[in-house]
């Protein structure tokens, strides 16, 4: 795996590429949350790219937690959690991957209540070396369209749960 610079939550705001997906969902802000923040073993159930997900040790889980995540394809993720703010903010960072050139990565999920329903904003900043840095910007398509049917089966998941 490749290490990655440490960065906070400014970066978020700051990284050289910024990407980001969103979609409403009617599910409550809480339970949305809770599914991306505490259920982290069911994001494959959700999130088609996902193989696996889990947090690397025991709860409670907060700021400071580490997370591994293993994508379809074997792309790996060693995250930290830079932010817990239930029900509202979930963040983390990259610390190693297994993707070559990524210097500095976090991510950040914003859950908000609108009057349209609970409304998901998934942000990706990345630091990448120049081949790294095109792949990236050239898949944002396809990620957009994994997260909008994501976002959509999880709806349909926490519809059925409730």
């Amino acid at each position: 795996m490749y290490a990655t610079r440490p960065v906070d939550l400014d970066f978020l705001n700051t990284a050289p590429i910024r990407l980001s997906f969103s979609g409403t969902l009617t599910a409550a802000p809480k339970a949305v949350f809770d599914a991306i923040a505490h259920d982290v073993a069911d994001l494959p159930r959700w999130y088609g790219a996902v193989a696996e997900a889990e947090y690397g040790g025991p709860g409670p889980f907060g700021v400071g937690t580490k997370r591994r995540v293993r994508l379809v394809g074997g792309v790996a993720f060693h995250e930290q959690i830079l932010a817990w703010d239930t029900p509202d903010r979930y963040a983390y960072r990259i610390e190693r991957t297994t993707v070559p050139g990524i210097r500095a990565m976090a991510e950040q999920w914003a859950v908000l209540d609108t009057p349209a329903g609970t409304r998901v904003v998934w942000t990706m900043a990345v630091d990448a070396a120049l081949p790294t840095a095109a792949a990236v910007r050239a898949s944002a398509p396809g990620i957009a369209l994994a997260t909008r049917r994501a976002l959509g089966r999880l709806d349909r998941m926490l519809g059925a749960a409730a």
